[in-house]
């Protein structure tokens, strides 16, 4: 469901041999604009954040510099943007952009080392793509006489135009261009691809100096929580002007929610006006979620509690909703009949009803389980297990599948203890 974003290459070819002649590109000098570290508040409070993409937008075959040899680095070929391949890859840029950011504290998320589907991606609240609009570099290889082209010195510039994505309001909230220049004086392994990347990273380093970026990835307020749980501080649920549902299977649908945080999205549903019950997994590290009711109306939603190792959270929203489930805290009978719902697999399958029994009730440690031949697929995560009442007795926390496909055994955080590891009362 969370899809993986990859990272364009850089792609550039030498136009002529060695023995020609080449025009040398100028190279504008970029002066780093001042980045202060994250104090510690802030830097706890540093939003999730993950580069998606890196693309060129060059015209193939634009002059972009000249390769050079000799102790004098004579030009010797230009070199021109068209088709072959350079080696500075995505890993090479993804790995420069994470370095820049940790070192002055900002929170990065992205494995380069993932081969299929980025596990940590979900965690990113802002994702960052750059688009490279200028890119000028002259290297020389003063050893190419003798046949070494590894060892070299140049110079480079670049001109990013970033992009800046909150996943919370779903767009683009900036766009902002820095540049960034490189000189070394002294020869290096590696050709052109490290001359490049550190005028790049002197690119990075001038957007963390941009004091709107900053503003955006850093969230105020409350300190980022520090242990495994957040309390409600002992807040009664309060009905306000919502009315409960009944044995009406058909209304229930309207208490459902789907809720999107990171690039994923589980279920919820509301025990009060402004009140909705998920797991913590859905949530993740997030603050704020968007909250999908079911006639396609979003709003947002703040995290008021959580418990991780229940796999818990209240979120309360922007919003008044005219209804909400009862709660029933005592557990179910075996053999009782169950309804479950959620958004199964997409946003577009919300409040989806599927009918089952109580087929036990488990112990895991010092946890409690409700399990039922209910199927629990991936997206029906923090939706309710209500009885024949109307009642909620549990949350949807996982379900056994081989090969993906379901196998009739799914489990359920009982809601007397979802709600009192919050202290809900």
């Amino acid at each position: 469901m969370k899809t993986k974003l990859k990272t364009s290459s850089f792609y550039i070819i030498i136009s002529a041999i060695l023995s020609g002649c080449g025009t040398s590109a100028v190279i504008k000098d970029v002066q780093d604009k001042p980045v202060q570290q994250l104090d510690i508040k802030a830097s706890a409070n540093s939003k999730p954040i993950q580069l998606s993409k890196v693309v060129v937008r060059l015209k193939r075959g634009e002059h972009v510099g000249a390769v050079q040899g000799g102790l004098l680095c004579i030009p010797q070929a230009d070199l021109n943007w068209k088709g072959g391949r350079l080696k500075l890859d995505s890993d090479d840029l993804t790995d420069s952009f994470k370095e820049e950011l940790e070192k002055y504290s900002f929170k990065t998320v992205g494995d380069t080392n993932a081969l299929f589907e980025d596990p940590s991606s979900w965690k990113s609240e802002i994702l960052i793509a750059g688009l490279v609009k200028e890119l000028k570099s002259n290297v020389c290889f003063p050893m190419a006489g003798f046949g070494n082209f590894s060892s070299s010195r140049g110079e480079s510039f670049v001109k990013v135009e970033w992009q800046i994505y909150s996943k919370l309001d779903r767009a683009v909230v900036h766009s902002v261009t820095t540049e960034g220049s490189f000189k070394s004086t002294e020869s290096q392994e590696g050709g052109i691809d490290p001359i490049i990347l550190n005028a790049f990273t002197q690119a990075v380093r001038n957007l963390l100096a941009d004091g709107k970026f900053r503003e955006i990835v850093v969230r105020g307020g409350e300190p980022v929580k520090e242990t495994a749980f957040k309390t409600a501080n002992g807040i009664i649920i309060t009905p306000g002007k919502s009315k409960p549902f009944n044995q009406r299977s058909d209304e229930w649908k309207d208490g459902v929610v789907t809720v999107i945080a990171g690039s994923g999205h589980g279920s919820g549903f509301a025990i009060g006006e402004n009140l909705i019950l998920t797991n913590h997994h859905v949530v993740g590290e997030s603050d704020k979620v968007v909250i999908k009711i079911g006639s396609g109306f979003e709003v947002g939603g703040e995290i008021i509690a959580y418990n991780s190792a229940l796999d818990v959270a209240t979120v309360r929203i922007a919003a008044s909703l005219p209804r909400h489930f009862k709660l029933e805290r005592s557990l179910p009978k075996i053999g009782s009949e169950v309804y479950s719902l959620g958004s199964p697999l997409s946003e577009n399958l919300s409040a989806t009803l599927a009918r089952g029994v109580v087929s036990n009730i488990r112990k895991e440690g010092q946890k409690t389980l409700i399990q039922s031949d209910v199927n629990a697929l991936e997206g029906n995560s923090g939706g309710p297990l209500v009885n024949g009442n109307g009642e909620v007795v549990g949350i949807t926390v996982s379900g056994v599948h081989i090969n993906k496909a379901p196998q009739g055994i799914s489990f359920f955080i009982p809601i007397k203890d979802a709600l009192e590891s919050m202290n809900m009362k």
